[in-house]
């Protein structure tokens, strides 16, 4: 190194020193993966600004905003209506009551609908006329589109087969078997295509999306069976592409030719994609998510103090966001249930992995 150092004219010891530097950097680093915690948590400034009120933790009793409320008044019987002083007649105290409230269920159930379809004639003797019948999902089939929709929900939203469902269903009175729920799902995955195919217009007219992929498995066993699923997101609509490759040239085609700003995560194949190449640069640009820009700083606090200042001022901001009201109230519309602002609170922590589209 001394004479590589020599033969380019630099200072053959302040190099060995920027090497001696670097390698330890490398091994504090590789200190911390294999043997600190994981946890990016900072403790809270005694000026940072008070975070707000935590969400309720535990099993205690629960705000249910969601529920429909039913009504049920409970009168006494008639037998026990007397007073216990004078042995008269109770009368009812009215706007008056002892309140409580119980969470309960009203069990599914499946009904088979006949429907009779009325038909008409003319004393005139024209053909009868009859009242058209409902739409179907499959033409003539026997199932609704609402018990595809219920199929469909159980197993892709709560992962349930459809073996089970079948098992569940015919508990409850219902019996059918699993090929029958599958075409249910085939039928309903063809009626949707084309909201699929018009996802990418809806996403790609937005000037600011979000792009992230992740693995994807196949069933099939051999070379290749993992895949990739590309996701491209704006803040209405969300359109996914499976797709062999992670490379740059895969970012590129999942890009085409949209000119506006990308928010990543760091991931180079994003960065390639914008560089010029044969075919030409990607027309957007990038911009890298909070999350994994303060991680850097995190990691490199060990060996440059300088970083805890960086730090400290991204905590701020974590804090002043999670002061703000939700975002959608911002730009006037209603909120999704469910949903609020990404916070870290004054400790500047990253809660989530949603950090890189928030």
């Amino acid at each position: 190194m001394q004479e590589n150092a020599r033969l380019k004219g630099e200072d053959a010891q302040q190099r060995l020193q920027l090497e001696l530097t670097q390698l330890k950097e490398q091994l504090a680093l590789m200190q911390q993966r294999l043997f600190g915690s994981s946890s990016e948590k900072r403790k809270p400034a005694a000026e940072a600004t008070p975070a707000r009120a935590r969400p309720q933790r535990g099993h205690g009793p629960r705000a249910q905003p969601q529920l429909p409320v039913q009504e049920v008044v409970l009168p006494l019987d008639e037998a026990d209506k007397v007073c216990g002083l004078c042995g008269g007649a109770l009368k009812e105290w009215k706007g008056q009551t002892e309140d409580s409230q119980e969470v309960s269920v009203v069990e599914r159930h499946f009904v088979l609908k006949h429907y009779r379809r009325q038909k008409y004639r003319c004393p005139c003797g024209c053909a009868p006329v009859t009242a058209p019948a409902p739409p179907r999902l499959v033409q003539g089939g026997r199932y609704s589109v609402d018990f595809a929709v219920h199929v469909a929900l159980q197993k892709y939203g709560f992962h349930l087969p459809l073996a089970r469902q079948e098992r569940m269903f015919e508990r409850e009175g219902l019996v059918v078997d699993t090929q029958t729920l599958w075409d249910q799902l085939s039928a309903l995955a063809l009626h949707l295509q084309p909201s699929y195919e018009a996802l990418p217009a809806v996403v790609f007219s937005s000037p600011l999306i979000h792009a992230d992929e992740t693995h994807w498995y196949l069933l099939n066993k051999g070379p290749g069976k993992k895949w990739y699923a590309w996701t491209v997101a704006c803040a209405d609509a969300v359109y996914h592409r499976i797709l062999p490759s992670r490379s740059g040239a895969t970012a590129r085609q999942v890009l085409g030719d949209y000119a506006g700003v990308v928010m990543v995560d760091g991931y180079a194949a994003y960065q390639t994609a914008t560089k010029r190449g044969a075919d030409g640069p990607a027309s957007c640009s990038l911009v890298f998510c909070w999350a994994h820009v303060r991680r850097k700083f995190v990691e490199a606090e060990r060996v440059a103090p300088a970083c805890a200042e960086v730090l400290s001022l991204m905590g701020q901001l974590y804090a002043m966001e999670a002061d703000l009201p939700d975002p959608h109230v911002l730009q006037g519309e209603a909120p999704v249930c469910g949903t609020r602002a990404p916070s870290g609170g004054a400790t500047g922590e990253v809660r989530s992995a949603g950090g890189c589209h928030s």
